[in-house]
């Protein structure tokens, strides 16, 4: 049956066409086809009212007119409105509907403005079969209570209505047991890696890890993904590439920004976007101005809005998207807005530091690594947690070893910063993992006791991944100082070193990291939280160590302010280039004088940034520059970096001929002059 049976027949086989290729191009859903053609077989289902929800962009309406498609195949009349296209009254949608059903049924149209609910429910009445009213973008129906109330309480039970919006139904909707029990609630997720990977392979795309970063960027938007085969993300040239990711993300923000009605909580919206988390004391703080409580409930109404770990953040591809607008718009406001959350989170720690607000205040820093791999979105969910590991679940200790033992592979994955249009690619070879598997296992756990040590496991109690930090006191220094790879440094300690560190029990003088390993080296998300969870060791009062020979970590050590150990290298892990053993030195009233060093930093990071665009510098000449703004010697630089003086040397030339500089002098003058 026809929803149109007034069209023309050329009309018709045009509409044919298009459904035709829209069917074709119709990707994932597979549960929520397959819960609407069992629920089209009921005879009479106990559920009236089918309500759709998800973000902007998630392929509502795309969804219903796919039921429309497999409901005309039944041949069960389908009628699809959008709140959008009718005046927001009763009478708007009495007119609305009356003519889209007299459409269906052939029916002279009346526009006389007598035109009554009894009108339409005769003509509904009239089909003597399974009807099914759809209304799309339902969060824009200003006469939800009429409908509920009024409308649907006189249709007949075999008519179904189908709604669609972005928010889940509440108030009566829930309260009520008899709309509770004929309504069903569905929350449609975006792709996942195989439906994108599906549906970008049938426009085109064949290079998995090309899918892999358009999966990444556009967080399995189902717009996005469109948006995506028209603009190719994998581009080589930067800027085009990050324009167009720009373009991709205002079209998405431009839906989604279409429920912020005033320019106030348009101002809300965008310093709220400037903060990875938020409540409502923090906006406060940064708005200059307190925030009542009626206003802040506007805000954590919006769609994009959702609850976090602590308090409230804006779906991340609307927070990047309103960043990435704001500081091309108004870069001095961007600045202005995101030290004052610097300055926030820092005196907050002053009076009484928490894991969230170190979080925070390193999130803020802007440094896109630490962003893109310590704060992975999934990282503030509640999709994973730490379970301490015990003698009641050691079996699954070993059985995730047995596992690691039986299923050897390389890690080779990446990060992708939206904001930056940067990617960071993390490589663990095979080899280096079998090291680890030979040094590290069940009986190191046993040996060096259970504290510190914890399974990472999933909401479906799986264990997906494991981290061992060892507590440094009196009963495992001993251990530390003889076993491979902490044995560089703890087993050289000076007098009054062991004296820190010997401290009972019951105390804990530092920590040293030894191993975070993961079921699935792709988990990007997984690595995230044993990233994350590290961060409350920053104010444990102690010395923190570690070693690695990946140059990925390092990075991340020296972003955070470690240092290497003189001294401290080793070559347990077999590698050409002995392995450092990294510090960092928190111990006492240090914590404060370390954070405030990252103030600084920012003015410093910034000249680097000034300095490498305007000279194209890699990011190797950038590291050498940065130890040269510092007057280190060569030999300290190759020290530092861990690469041989010549290398230094002749990246230096690379460096002065870009900048048409003679030499160090020539060149520091220059910087001098430019910053």
């Amino acid at each position: 049956m026809n929803v149109y049976q007034d069209t023309t027949e050329s009309e018709e086989r045009i509409n044919e066409l298009i459904q035709d290729v829209e069917e074709k191009y119709f990707i994932g859903r597979s549960k929520e086809l397959t819960f609407f053609q069992e629920y089209i077989r009921e005879d009479n289902p106990g559920q009236k009212i089918i309500h759709f929800y998800g973000e902007g962009g998630i392929g509502k309406t795309f969804l219903l007119h796919e039921f429309a498609r497999v409901a005309k195949q039944k041949q069960i009349p389908f009628f699809l409105l959008d709140s959008q296209d009718f005046v927001q009254n009763v009478q708007g949608f009495i007119d609305h509907l009356y003519q889209t059903l007299a459409c269906h049924q052939n029916e002279p149209l009346n526009y006389s403005p007598q035109i009554s609910l009894q009108d339409c429910l005769s003509l509904i009445d009239r089909f003597q079969c399974r009807v099914i009213i759809t209304i799309d973008t339902f969060e824009q129906m200003e006469l939800e209570r009429w409908f509920r109330n009024t409308f649907i309480r006189y249709l007949h039970p075999s008519v179904t209505i189908i709604l669609a919006g972005r928010k889940p139904l509440i108030g009566e909707w829930l309260e009520s047991p008899a709309w509770r029990k004929i309504t069903r609630q569905i929350k449609l997720e975006p792709f996942t890696v195989e439906e994108t990977s599906n549906l970008l392979e049938l426009n085109g795309f064949n290079n998995n890890q090309e899918i892999r970063k358009i999966w990444e960027f556009t967080k399995g938007n189902p717009l996005l993904l469109t948006l995506a085969t028209i603009i190719n993300l994998s581009e080589e040239e930067h800027n085009r590439s990050f324009n167009n990711n720009i373009d991709i993300l205002t079209t998405l923000t431009k839906r989604w920004l279409r429920e912020v009605t005033n320019e106030g909580l348009t101002r809300m919206v965008e310093a709220a976007a400037m903060f990875h988390q938020f409540d409502q004391h923090c906006l406060s703080e940064v708005l200059n101005r307190e925030i009542p409580n009626q206003e802040f409930y506007q805000l954590t109404s919006l769609s994009f809005v959702k609850r976090s770990r602590r308090g409230w953040s804006i779906h991340d591809l609307v927070r990047d998207a309103i960043r990435i607008e704001l500081q091309q718009r108004n870069p001095n406001q961007y600045e202005r807005i995101n030290k004052k959350i610097i300055d926030f989170y820092y005196h907050r720690i002053a009076k009484r530091p928490t894991e969230e607000d170190i979080a925070s205040f390193f999130y803020h820093l802007g440094d896109d690594v630490i962003q893109s791999v310590f704060f992975h979105d999934a990282t503030f969910d509640n999709a994973m947690y730490l379970e301490p590991i015990g003698d009641h679940n050691f079996h699954a200790v070993e059985d995730f070893f047995a596992y690691l033992k039986n299923n050897p592979t390389m890690t080779k994955t990446h990060y992708f910063n939206r904001t930056t249009n940067h990617s960071f690619q993390f490589h663990s070879p095979l080899v280096h993992k079998q090291h680890e598997q030979e040094l590290v296992g069940p009986e190191y756990i046993k040996k060096i006791g259970y504290n510190g040590s914890s399974l990472l496991k999933n909401i479906h109690d799986e264990v997906i991944g494991i981290s061992i930090i060892v507590p440094v006191n009196e009963q495992t220094l001993p251990f530390l100082a003889t076993q491979p790879v902490s044995s560089a440094y703890f087993g050289n300690l000076t007098k009054e070193e062991i004296d820190f560190y010997n401290v009972p029990v019951e105390k804990t003088a530092g920590y040293y990291i030894r191993y975070q390993e993961y079921k699935d080296p792709t988990n990007n998300s997984a690595r995230s939280f044993l990233l994350y969870s590290l961060l409350p060791l920053i104010f444990s009062g102690g010395k923190i160590s570690t070693s690695t020979p990946l140059r990925f970590y390092q990075d991340l050590l020296y972003k955070f302010g470690f240092q290497t150990v003189p001294g401290a290298e080793h070559r347990d892990f077999e590698t050409d280039v002995p392995t450092p053993t990294f510090l960092l030195d928190l111990s006492g009233p240090k914590l404060l004088p370390y954070l405030k060093q990252f103030l600084h930093d920012i003015t410093q990071q910034q000249k680097l940034d000034i300095l490498a665009e305007k000279f194209s510098l890699t990011e190797r000449e950038q590291d050498i520059t940065k130890l040269i703004l510092e007057n280190k010697t060569i030999a300290e630089i190759a020290s530092e970096l861990f690469i041989a003086q010549i290398t230094v040397k002749k990246s230096l030339s690379r460096i002065y001929h870009k900048a048409n500089v003679r030499n160090r002098s020539h060149f520091l003058k220059k910087m001098m002059d430019i910053l």
